[in-house]
């Protein structure tokens, strides 16, 4: 494959791609729809040249040549969309210090790390005073360690086998902010037995899983890896900065999430200053 010629200064083309290994939606809906809505909204709200690509493959192994076959072509970096999360991790490895790549759990969780932070905040409640219950955990393991990193004092995890033991309503008493990872694929029940004050985060926006990448992409080609634990709360706590009054994440289109301040930040690991104020 011949690279494509990038402009001194410019990005370059970003590829989103999926292989719909790990695609879990609402019937009536397909993971090219996602893909291609996911580059478009890239294209129109952030400037990222982005380009969809479904691909088939049948094991971690393909993925990985496909992805290694489009670097040249996507000097932007690759966002994988929609793969399962093993698989992610391997294509990371396999081409680390070729191309940024960066999956959609990288950026969900920033995301939803931040509107927890924006949501205690508004509140009034320190981090460390904070209570946060995470349904369907296991489906995102570096939610639960963003949380631990940004000093969230209580953290607790619950999926529908803890309801009869543990029952959620009775979980998030006394001011808890619930994070439900579970989605369309989780049980419709789950809300009913929520208190209506309870906060319930949740990637409903197609927007809010996108609001990281520019950043994250950033850091990872201008550290030449993939950003560490505190390069992805750096993240997070630029997502709060940006987000304004009556919300509890910003838009895509805020030109806070494409500054290369806030990429240099992340690159550096969580080394940069980590404070951050809510508007």
């Amino acid at each position: 494959m011949r690279g494509v010629p990038v402009p001194a200064g410019a990005v370059g083309p970003v590829a989103v791609l999926g292989d719909a290994s790990d695609f879990h939606r609402e019937p009536d809906t397909s993971a090219l729809t996602g893909l291609l809505s996911a580059a478009a909204l890239l294209r129109v709200h952030t400037g990222l040249m982005a380009t969809a690509q479904l691909v088939s493959a049948d094991s971690t192994e393909e993925l990985i040549t496909t992805a290694r076959q489009m670097a040249p072509d996507f000097p932007g970096g690759i966002y994988l969309l929609y793969a399962d999360p093993a698989r992610g991790i391997a294509v990371q490895a396999a081409l680390n210090g070729t191309v940024a790549v960066i999956t959609d759990r990288q950026t969900t969780a920033v995301a939803l790390i931040a509107a927890a932070l924006t949501t205690l905040a508004r509140a009034g409640t320190a981090p460390a005073a904070g209570r946060l219950v995470i349904v369907g955990a296991e489906r995102n393991p570096l939610v639960a360690a963003l949380a631990v990193a940004a000093g969230i004092g209580e953290i607790d995890s619950w999926g529908p086998d803890d309801a009869h033991n543990f029952p959620l309503g009775t979980l998030t008493r006394r001011g808890a902010v619930v994070i439900d990872l579970l989605g369309p694929a989780g049980p419709r029940w789950q809300a009913n037995a929520l208190d209506s004050a309870t906060p319930v985060l949740a990637v409903e926006d197609p927007t809010t899983a996108l609001l990281a990448l520019p950043a994250l992409l950033a850091a990872a080609r201008h550290a030449g890896r993939r950003p560490g634990l505190g390069g992805h709360l750096v993240c997070a706590r630029a997502l709060v900065a940006c987000t304004p009054p009556g919300q509890v994440l910003p838009a895509l289109s805020d030109p806070g999430l494409t500054d290369p301040a806030v990429a240099v930040k992340v690159a550096a690991g969580g080394l940069a200053e980590n404070t951050y104020s809510v508007r």
